[in-house]
């Protein structure tokens, strides 16, 4: 790959170092480095940023007494009254280009954060558009699913009200877990996809609009109608194996509890058993969300399978993992106070309705219908708007470390045709 260096046009200044991109292991001394613009003699990173070898704005160290490096008044540079040289008032490291969304250097959460409302509004035709279908087509197979379970629920309760000797309570509720319960977990199991695919799909918007590109629904089709498969396949994995982890982690105190729960004894140790199944799920859960968390973007971006996408994940989040789960864990915070604020008064409206219905003790599968119907709408309104900025957050995430430790912002700048400077 071609060495990249920096622009500069002020004569006298020295020049930077080029950065070599295909050396990807960073010469910081850490995980975040970027090949070739952040190494300084030693090994430390320079305070004040820059590229190449020395620091815009700064002498290398200490102070060059009597001239300049070369012997010469050295341009660029102000002499004191002591007779030691320093850099020139108001130097400092160029402003990074910015063709798009985002400054093409390492961002900060509110970088990543302004970004990801930029890029809804730079193209809200695909961010909510495709959000839109998405978010219809999970949430009416949820709701279906819901629904039906909710009027078999209805039919059990009112036979109840109607002749209490004519329903067996045990074996009827089990009958109807073990036909319902199927069922909506299937359904979450397709929201889950659903909104995973829709997080793939948003980040090739949000790779376009950081070089300052639009891109229109036809063309995000086209260009993942060939990996739509390898998506929905890592999207399965990411929903599945965590659900798998609980399953483990919870079947010991479940089944203390089921054979031995009736003595005091076996009671405390089953749940005991559950108390940490609980915790030991959070803790592999929530480490396998941030280390998955960037696999997306990498099997549409770098075209990878679902094996080397969550190996690559893996790779950029390795020596970053706190950052990254305290931005994705508060951009999680974020969506779901946006969805509940945005489908709560729905859910009321579809309250009201249940509370209206006064013809028995148990409301109608009519009311019932009519407070999943607003109850959903309130869903797929929620969704379209919050889902675009978790998808965006997502992948600013993955261009924002691969900056940090490839110099991604210089093949970036030269595919925007350098723009934005």
């Amino acid at each position: 790959m071609s060495d990249w260096q920096a622009p500069d046009d002020r004569p006298g200044r020295p020049t930077p170092a080029p950065v070599d991109l295909s050396k990807t292991p960073g010469a910081r001394g850490g995980p975040d480095a970027v090949p070739g613009r952040d190494a300084t003699p030693g090994g430390q990173p320079p305070d004040g940023g820059g590229w190449g070898g020395t620091t815009w704005g700064e002498a290398p160290s200490g102070s060059w007494s009597g001239s300049g490096p070369t012997g010469g008044s050295g341009a660029g540079s102000s002499g004191g009254p002591d007779g030691s040289w320093g850099p020139a008032p108001g130097w400092g490291p160029p402003p990074a280009p910015r063709p798009g969304i985002v400054p093409l250097r390492p961002l900060t959460l509110g970088d990543i954060w302004d970004g990801a409302f930029r890029a809804f509004r730079f193209n809200p035709k695909v961010m909510a558009g495709v959000s839109a279908v998405v978010a219809v087509v999970s949430s009416v197979v949820s709701a279906a699913a819901t629904y039906a379970f909710t009027l078999d629920f209805v039919g059990l309760m009112s036979r109840l009200e109607t002749d209490p000797t004519a329903v067996d309570g045990f074996d009827d509720v089990s009958g109807l877990l073990t036909q319902g319960l199927p069922a909506v977990l299937g359904s979450w199991l397709v929201q889950v996809v659903a909104l995973l695919v829709l997080n793939g799909l948003l980040i090739l918007a949000v790779s376009r609009a950081v070089l300052g590109q639009s891109i229109g629904v036809g063309e995000v089709w086209r260009l993942t109608r060939r990996r739509l498969l390898a998506l929905v396949g890592l999207s399965l994995v990411v929903g599945t194996v965590p659900t798998l982890v609980g399953i483990v982690t919870l079947a010991p105190g479940i089944a203390v509890l089921v054979l031995g729960g009736d003595s005091g004894a076996g009671l405390a140790t089953g749940i005991g058993l559950v108390v940490l199944g609980l915790l030991g799920w959070l803790v592999v859960g929530v480490w396998l969300w941030v280390r998955w968390g960037l696999a997306a973007p990498a099997l549409l971006l770098e075209k990878l399978g679902v094996g080397g996408a969550l190996r690559r994940s893996a790779a950029l989040v390795r020596g970053s993992f706190w950052r990254v789960l305290g931005i994705l864990l508060l951009t999680a915070v974020v969506v779901y106070f946006v969805i509940m604020a945005v489908s709560l008064p729905f859910s009321l409206l579809g309250s009201l309705f249940t509370g209206l219905d006064m013809s028995g003790a148990v409301p109608s599968s009519g009311a019932f219908f009519l407070q999943t119907l607003t109850a959903t709408v309130g869903s797929i309104i929620g969704t379209t708007l919050a889902m675009p900025f978790a998808a965006a957050t997502t992948a600013l995430v993955y261009i924002d470390l691969r900056i940090r430790r490839e110099g991604l912002d210089v093949e970036l700048h030269r595919a925007a045709g350098g723009a934005g400077r």
